[in-house]
């Protein structure tokens, strides 16, 4: 049995992650009823890998888990950060170390292209109070919430007159 190998992924990477994002997806209460366009998901995936910013837990060379992100200036002045777009790890392999090492992997590459923060976020509705306890595991503060309000597509009734 190969053991779980984590890397930095790369351009050749990326038609595997999008097909293990759909994964994620699929699971997702909130995304998965949204369209899934791997054209788009392929030119960020160029963007990301040409940044550095994809991480990927492989088992016999197909990917398992990943973590996607990047560094960019914050909005209001010119202090980088790094931002989780994706954290993710196939059921399969959940309940171990893997997710760790794998955001081990992309704060440390963070912090070398110069990030003063990194924030990580859940808005898959995945475990996501079981993720936080993780983040806090790992040194990180909650800093505020994340709030969603959806398109009501129910019909709305005419009111008679």
């Amino acid at each position: 049995m190969e053991a779980l190998k984590i890397r930095q992924g790369d351009t050749d990477d990326i038609l595997s992650l999008i097909n293990l994002g759909r994964a994620m997806h699929e699971e997702s209460p909130r995304f998965k009823d949204m369209d899934y366009d791997e054209e788009k998901l392929l030119n960020l995936g160029v963007n990301l890998a040409e940044q550095g910013g994809i991480f990927l837990a492989e088992k016999n060379g197909k990917p398992v888990g990943m973590v996607l992100g990047m560094v960019t200036e914050h909005f209001f002045g010119h202090d980088l950060m790094a931002t989780d777009l994706a954290v993710y790890v196939h059921p399969d392999h959940r309940g171990g170390t893997l997710v760790v090492r794998l955001i081990k992997k992309f704060e440390a590459w963070a912090f070398s292209m110069g990030a003063k923060i990194v924030s990580m976020g859940v808005s898959t509705e995945v475990d996501a109070e079981r993720t936080s306890q993780l983040y806090k595991r790992l040194g990180y503060r909650m800093t505020g919430c994340l709030a969603v309000k959806e398109r009501q597509t129910n019909k709305v009734k005419e009111v008679e007159r």
